[in-house]
């Protein structure tokens, strides 16, 4: 290869959610809250996707033709033909094929949560927005990692989300998207590209222009993706040399990453930490609070003597012998008008030795 690499993924067994009181990152400005909410966003904007595809592959199931305008515009004069018969089978199959890919991410994401690992909840996408969602002070943690990054490290962390999504990208959106853009390069060329008279594309009809849009605007932002996963997949090259290793070990030096970042900020909050302890001390110090020394002075339970048996809180009281108790069980039970416990003498006992006592009382 053409270089060592310099570095060795350790599993760090305290940087998981049990051991970090995440609240300590807790962020209140404007930008972090728009950002969470901004999350919320593209969650519910996937669960909607995921209803479009279940309604799409039962339309094109139970249907033998094209049913939208679009495609019926140009009739037998479309620059590219596009057959229903295979169109609607390619769809279904990239469907079904999402769905798919969804179940094994979800099983991969539930491995990740129960790791407990920041790290790997980090870079694992499902397993970010389940802990984001689960508590903001976890979002807010995720948003410091992502903001101590290093120029020499973006690098890294572009290839590597960016091939996150390869599989879905190539296999799930690629063969439906490049079918829509052949449907809108047919549609446009019907219309001799003109741009004079925009409405007339979709004839004033709202539904016809929502779906002309809708069109349009996933046909774009899977060529954006591809152009991504193309600058990416040329970057991956270097990368591949610097790392020493495959996608696997990608994955694992990102982590590693990740684990630096999470120990430095630890590090600065431990310093907060006894910034902050200093500056209580200073403060109670001012206040008076210490003796001729210099030492702090806790507060402290004051002695109280009791009249009754002139006994201490704070010291031991001495041990009182069975008779003093039986004398005083004797001058109870009279003042309540009971006759006293009688004393009996036993060939294997004391004088001291009590009728009460054999019987356990």
């Amino acid at each position: 290869m053409c270089c060592e690499a310099e570095w060795k993924r350790e599993v760090v067994q305290d940087h998981k959610f049990d051991f970090i009181n995440v609240s300590e990152f807790h962020r209140t400005d404007i930008l972090t809250r728009l950002k969470y909410v901004w999350k919320y966003i593209l969650i519910l904007k996937a669960f909607a996707v995921m209803g479009l595809d279940i309604f799409t592959a039962v339309t094109m199931i139970s249907s033998n033709h094209w049913t939208n305008t679009i495609q019926s515009r140009c009739g037998d004069d479309c620059a590219v033909d596009v057959k229903f018969a295979i169109a609607k089978w390619v769809f279904v199959g990239c469907i079904i094929f999402s769905f798919l890919l969804y179940g094994y991410e979800l099983w991969k994401a539930k491995w990740v949560i129960d790791s407990r690992d920041i790290s790997y909840a980090f870079t694992n996408l499902l397993a970010n927005d389940y802990c984001s969602l689960k508590s903001y002070d976890n979002f807010c943690l995720f948003c410091y990692i992502d903001r101590s990054t290093k120029k020499k490290d973006d690098f890294a962390f572009f290839v590597f989300f960016t091939f996150k999504d390869w599989k879905r990208l190539l296999l799930a959106d690629g063969p439906r998207q490049s079918i829509n853009a052949l449907i809108l390069y047919s549609f446009a060329n019907s219309f001799g590209w003109q741009t004079s008279d925009i409405p007339a594309y979709w004839d004033n009809s709202p539904i016809t222009a929502m779906l002309l849009f809708s069109m349009i605007l996933t046909v774009l932002i899977f060529a954006g993706s591809l152009i991504l996963l193309i600058i990416a997949a040329v970057c991956y090259v270097p990368l591949l040399c610097y790392i020493q290793g495959n996608l696997k070990a990608s994955s694992e030096y990102v982590c590693h990453k990740v684990d630096k970042r999470i120990a430095e900020l630890l590090r600065k909050k431990q310093r907060q930490r006894v910034a902050r302890n200093l500056a209580l001390e200073k403060q109670l110090a001012k206040s008076g609070m210490k003796t001729m020394n210099g030492e702090m002075v806790l507060p402290t339970l004051p002695d109280v003597k009791l009249d009754d048996d002139a006994l201490s809180i704070s010291g031991a009281s001495k041990p009182r012998s069975k008779k003093m108790e039986y004398d005083n069980y004797n001058m109870n039970v009279a003042g309540l008008g009971y006759p006293p416990v009688v004393e009996y003498q036993t060939p294997y006992g004391g004088a001291g030795m009590l009728y009460m006592e054999d019987h356990g009382r």
